[in-house]
């Protein structure tokens, strides 16, 4: 068994091989794609015939990480210089930070249409982008405006479905055509970027749009719930709930990689109520996961903080059977290891799963039971 000496010795040693060897696939690749990666790193390390075959297998796993954390920030330069010349261009129709786009920069041409869409409208609709998020493979975005002028909302929503259902045809990668594809997640991509999918699950090419997938989710539901969501995300960078980042761990292994944001205790509601509505503790649900962030320590709160939101949203998107939960639930958790501050393992993802399927569960009683009561009272 390798020790953690033997170990560092190792990286140390070998640590410009290990460098080399990972600028040299993110070279030539714009995702992280573990079948790709077992190709090329195959070979790597076997002319070294004095190391064991232990000590080869380190590393290429060290090799594999220093050439994700390359690929991972080239990323988000690429999307901060995409989405920042974009909202650089349409100055007056964007209301949150650029790091709100949690998504690829294939899709920066769809967001730019929505930009000069939203300048056409009335002034007096204040029609804005907060931002936005791939969800089930598509393009979701946050918009606010004033509901009360007529028209406003009607057309608004228009332009985000429009926005949605072009997405499902635009690799989210590149920009190219596309088509959604399943795997443990779901994502738009393009023949060439098909590889950051892993194993296809066996109904992958069998569904056009995700929304269709669950009949007993309206559409007009799933817009206002994303609406309200997004408003909360505006309200936490406007009441400066996501601020400075916290020292990076020391641990060699986590060197250079961004730390998770720090979330304060008190949550402060804009004055602005209508646009900006409270964040988190909001709901019930949101102040559950609030407290339990704050009830934990070491890791399993960093991951609470740095998940708080997307825990929530995944558990008000909780429409299927009980039987499709653990499904439904690894899908999630999938999306989100692409925007992880560090790369999740397999204890962080076991911890989020039974987190998940914690709340949801509670969720779905608490819906069981106000449903009884309904019935009981007619």
């Amino acid at each position: 068994m390798m020790t953690d000496e033997r170990r560092a010795w190792l990286r140390g040693a070998y640590l410009d091989r290990i460098m080399e060897t990972a600028q040299a696939y993110a070279a030539g690749h714009s995702h992280f794609a573990d079948s790709e990666w077992e190709s090329f790193i195959a070979a790597e390390f076997e002319y070294l015939t004095e190391l064991s075959a232990e000590d080869h297998a380190y590393l290429r796993e060290q090799a594999g990480l220093e050439a994700w954390k390359r690929i991972r920030d080239d990323n988000i330069a690429r999307r901060k210089e995409v989405f920042g010349l974009i909202r650089s261009d349409h100055p007056d129709v964007f209301s949150g930070d650029i790091e709100l786009f949690a998504f690829d920069s294939g899709w920066g041409d769809l967001v730019r249409h929505a930009a000069e869409r939203l300048e056409t409208y009335p002034e007096e609709w204040r029609a804005r982008i907060m931002g936005g998020k791939e969800k089930f493979g598509a393009l979701v975005l946050w918009c606010q405006y004033d509901t009360k002028q007529r028209g406003a909302r009607s057309e608004i929503e228009r332009l985000r479905e429009e926005v949605r259902l072009r997405s499902l045809a635009t690799c989210e990668i590149c920009g190219s055509s596309g088509r959604l594809r399943l795997s443990a997640f779901a994502k738009t991509v393009c023949d060439k970027h098909a590889a950051v999918m892993g194993e296809f699950r066996d109904d992958d090419g069998m569904h056009a749009d995700p929304w269709k997938w669950n009949e007993e989710r309206r559409l007009e539901d799933y817009i206002d719930d994303v609406i309200g969501k997004g408003r909360a995300l505006i309200a936490d960078v406007q009441a400066g709930l996501i601020g400075d980042e916290y020292p990076a761990e020391s641990a060699d292994v986590l060197k250079d990689l961004a730390p998770v944001r720090p979330r304060p205790t008190d949550h402060v509601t804009d004055t602005d109520a209508e646009f900006f509505p409270s964040p988190l503790r909001a709901t019930p649900i949101g102040q559950r996961i609030d407290d339990d962030t704050w009830s934990k320590v070491g890791r399993e709160q960093e991951m609470l903080i740095e998940f708080g939101f997307h825990i929530l949203d995944s558990v008000q998107g909780a429409c299927v059977k009980v039987e499709y939960l653990d499904g439904y639930i690894r899908d999630e958790i999938a999306q989100w290891r692409e925007f992880a501050a560090q790369p999740l393992t397999e204890s962080d993802e076991e911890f989020l799963r039974g987190y998940l399927r914690e709340l949801i569960d509670a969720e779905y009683e608490r819906v069981r039971l106000k449903q009884n009561a309904d019935r009981n009272n007619e």
